[in-house]
């Protein structure tokens, strides 16, 4: 199988074909012939070197390669770490991919499904953002479970900690602060994303705490709330290509 091939089944998993989309081959020859495939949440030099080492020849990654969200050069050719990265990867030999359109456009959502089997919660999940667990729990019991089985060490966390909820919205990544306003301003209890808006999200999360009202962010970090998201494709390719050997890549965390 070659990497474009089985890259447009991946993106076959989509429940619409997404116009303008980033997933693209982004290094790499898109008609190499694939047997060993890595998923990673980003493709740092650590990760590019594991997975070259691995003997990887396609690394599917979730999110930009060259800091910038359609991997666009333009007027950045020059650029001293942009260059050293490109030249990390040609050694490398791998086709690189990204998958983050249409693995967001499953249903349910591919990166959410993979937090939420780490979690292992029981309740309702409507396949997109909205989890109502069956039993209520404070944001700091949550905060904990995300430490752990996330793995994240620098969870932040504003508003009503210690007031039992049930009504969740999984803002993972970075949907951007209007998204984020909208599900506080609405039925949302507790909001787990990865970046925020400190002055109008935290804020207002924090206003409403101060005023009685059961709302709170934990706030995990844009890598912290997707990297399980990947593990899953990993588990996912392997149940629809057992011939094919994948392994996930870890990046760990951003700041220290």
């Amino acid at each position: 199988m070659k990497a474009r091939e089985l890259m447009e089944a991946l993106l076959g998993w989509s429940e619409e074909k997404i116009p303008n989309t980033v997933d693209t081959c982004k290094a790499g020859d898109p008609e190499r012939e694939v047997k060993k495939v890595g998923t990673c949440f980003i493709a740092t030099p650590e990760v590019i070197q594991n997975a070259a080492a691995w003997g990887a020849d396609l690394l599917i990654t979730h999110e930009p390669t060259y800091y910038e969200h359609h991997d666009n050069l333009a007027g950045r050719e020059s650029d001293p770490i942009i260059q050293a990265k490109k030249r990390l990867i040609e050694q490398s030999g791998m086709t690189i991919w990204r998958f983050h359109d249409h693995l967001h456009g499953r249903l349910p959502d591919g990166i959410i499904e993979g937090e939420l089997n780490k979690l292992g919660w029981q309740g309702d999940y409507d396949g997109r953002f909205y989890f109502t667990l069956a039993q209520k729990q404070t944001p700091r019991q949550i905060m904990a479970q995300l430490q752990e089985k996330w793995g994240i060490s620098h969870i932040r966390m504003v508003g009503a900690a210690d007031t039992p909820i049930s009504k969740i919205s999984l803002l993972i990544g970075c949907p951007g602060e209007q998204m984020m306003m909208q599900a506080l301003t609405g039925e949302t209890e507790l909001l787990i994303g990865g970046e925020v808006c400190e002055w109008m999200c935290g804020e207002y999360a924090r206003d409403a705490a101060q005023m009685g009202f059961a709302k709170a962010i934990l706030i995990c970090g844009h890598a912290g709330s997707e990297r399980a998201g990947m593990e899953h494709v990993r588990d996912l390719i392997e149940k629809a290509y057992p011939d094919l050997a994948c392994m996930y890549f870890e990046c760990g965390e951003v700041y220290e």
